[in-house]
């Protein structure tokens, strides 16, 4: 997922009648182990791969198991 698809997917949320209920609610990430944890920071880092400058957008999550997702299934 690039940044441009995380900022058209917030919008289509956000732009209509949903908008003031989704602006204010939290976001979470699901771990491997279908465990929801709050994020606790968002760096954007410089990666170089063969001479190529590119940067990466990476989500730190606070490692506190706080839910378990209704929607996680093992694979």
């Amino acid at each position: 997922m690039r940044v441009r698809d995380l900022q058209q997917i917030l919008h289509d949320f956000t732009s209509k009648s949903k908008g003031n209920a989704l602006s204010d609610c939290e976001i979470l990430m699901e771990t491997k182990d279908g465990y929801l944890e709050d994020i606790r920071r968002i760096e954007v880092q410089e990666c170089i791969l063969i001479g190529i400058n590119t940067q990466r957008v990476v989500l730190k999550a606070d490692n506190e198991l706080l839910y378990k997702s209704r929607t996680f299934k093992k694979t």
